[in-house]
């Protein structure tokens, strides 16, 4: 018995010692804990559903300035868009008179297209919203041709967003001029001509006489100016050194020397026989048809006119085919020799309206639209199927714009133009200087007497506004 109590007491000490053993070895490292699922991104909120709308002032072959927009909103993301555009064809009078009171009633459009000259008087009545934080925040706007931006710019703010330009060009007619016995060198090299003042507006007025005393072109078909109101007839004005704007002083300009020659070019060109007796009123069907039929020597126009006429009045001899057979075109001859020749551009511009004038508040919206409405893609389309000149630096490069031959041979001119100003007192200025334009052109009073009584008159209406030399 005491030997077997001692082996169990030597088996136990063992068990003892092992188990010991076993709580000295380290502890297995804990499993570390599996990491936290990370939270599933919240779900992208659907953008927000806003409805625009967009007038324009438009033909039939310039629809695509409201239905350009329509066409952007695709490639819009911020905003889901619903862009309803409207073209109006009524007339610029009353398409203006349509806006104004729509804005007065706070339901005008959430954007609105005119000319750029109507920035200051909208931006003034509170109309529309300063455009230079929409400018900022995209890059598309970045590719507008900068000179561009000064046409939408009024007292340091930019006000809207260039959307076409042009240039209004002399149009001439080279089958006439070679039955006169020019050579075709001769009417290729007129345009140059003109561009460094070699042949003025005395040259003009000699060859349209030519024209009619050799049976080429019938009395009063040597020359056509445009036959209703509008800026061209200012590109005489400045053709005889008339200035309309200082910019420092930010004041209306009238050059006295300058508006007695003008309107003296405005009654000559009658008194010679170029131009019919009482001419100013003729309809725009009448115009377009004499013109684009090859009937008159030469005459004032816009680019625009060209794909007018091309789809409207002589599709059926050809289109353009037609009209590149015998129609030339140059920059308006200088009144003075050795003075480069001129052209009057008119930027239409989009602006986007304020809350007070539309009742809603869509104007990030609408900057959101017009960024991808001001891309080579959208305003080519508009350019070359109205024939306007482009507004982006990029469209030069761009091919459906450089292929076009009647942009390509016109874009040149661009470096000769100058604007309307932007100034809240130029209507009344320039329906003046219209008005007594008229009365000289028709005889009712002198150039002179004309001159001398529209300079009063714009004294009395515009006063500080004005400065006179």
């Amino acid at each position: 018995m005491k030997h077997s109590r001692g082996w169990s007491w030597i088996l136990w000490v063992i068990v003892v010692i092992l188990i010991a053993s076993s709580c000295a070895q380290p502890a297995a490292p804990a499993k570390e804990a599996a990491p936290a699922k990370e939270a599933a991104p919240a779900a992208k909120a659907a953008p927000e559903e806003v409805e625009l709308v967009v007038w324009a002032e438009a033909n039939n072959v310039e629809h695509w300035r409201a239905d350009g927009p329509v066409k952007a909103a695709e490639k819009v993301t911020d905003y889901k868009l619903k862009v309803t555009g409207v073209n109006d064809d009524a007339g610029w009078g009353d398409y203006k008179k349509k806006f104004t009171l729509a804005a007065d009633a706070g339901e005008a459009p959430d954007i609105i297209l005119s000319g750029h000259e109507d920035v200051p008087v909208w931006a003034n009545a509170g109309y529309i919203v300063q455009f230079d934080e929409c400018r900022n925040k995209y890059p598309e706007f970045n590719d507008v041709i900068d000179s561009l931006w000064s046409s939408v710019t009024w007292q340091g703010k930019l006000w809207g967003v260039p959307q076409d330009t042009e240039a209004r060009p002399m149009f001439f007619n080279k089958t006439k001029l070679k039955e006169m016995g020019w050579t075709d060198e001769q009417i290729a090299e007129l345009p140059e001509r003109i561009k460094t003042g070699d042949f003025t507006l005395d040259d003009m007025i000699a060859t349209a006489k030519e024209a009619i005393a050799k049976g080429v072109v019938e009395p009063g078909y040597g020359y056509w100016h445009r036959p209703r109101k509008g800026g061209d007839f200012l590109q005489y004005y400045a053709a005889y050194g008339g200035r309309l704007y200082d910019p420092k002083q930010d004041k209306l300009v009238v050059t006295k020397d300058a508006l007695e020659k003008w309107y003296a070019f405005q009654r000559r060109v009658v008194e010679e026989g170029i131009t019919p007796e009482n001419f100013i009123g003729t309809e725009w069907s009448i115009w377009h048809d004499t013109v684009s039929h090859g009937k008159v020597l030469f005459w004032n126009g816009g680019i625009w006119q060209w794909a007018d006429w091309a789809a409207n009045y002589v599709q059926d001899l050809g289109g353009q085919d037609y009209l590149f057979s015998f129609v030339g075109y140059a920059l308006q001859p200088s009144g003075i020799k050795g003075k480069p020749g001129v052209t009057l551009s008119h930027p239409l511009v989009y602006m986007i309206t304020s809350e007070k004038a539309s009742g809603k508040h869509n104007q990030d919206a609408a900057c959101a639209l017009l960024a991808k409405t001001t891309t080579p893609e959208i305003n080519t389309l508009h350019a070359v199927g109205s024939t306007h000149l482009g507004i982006l630096k990029s469209q030069a490069k761009y091919p459906d714009y450089v292929s076009d031959r009647f942009l390509s041979d016109t874009l040149y001119m661009l470096d000769y133009n100058f604007y309307q100003p932007n100034h809240v007192m130029y209507g009344p200025y320039f329906d003046i200087v219209w008005e007594f334009m008229v009365e000289a052109e028709n005889g009712t009073r002198s150039p002179a007497e004309a001159a001398e009584a529209a300079v009063q008159q714009l004294q009395s209406e515009l006063g500080e506004y004005l400065i006179v030399e």
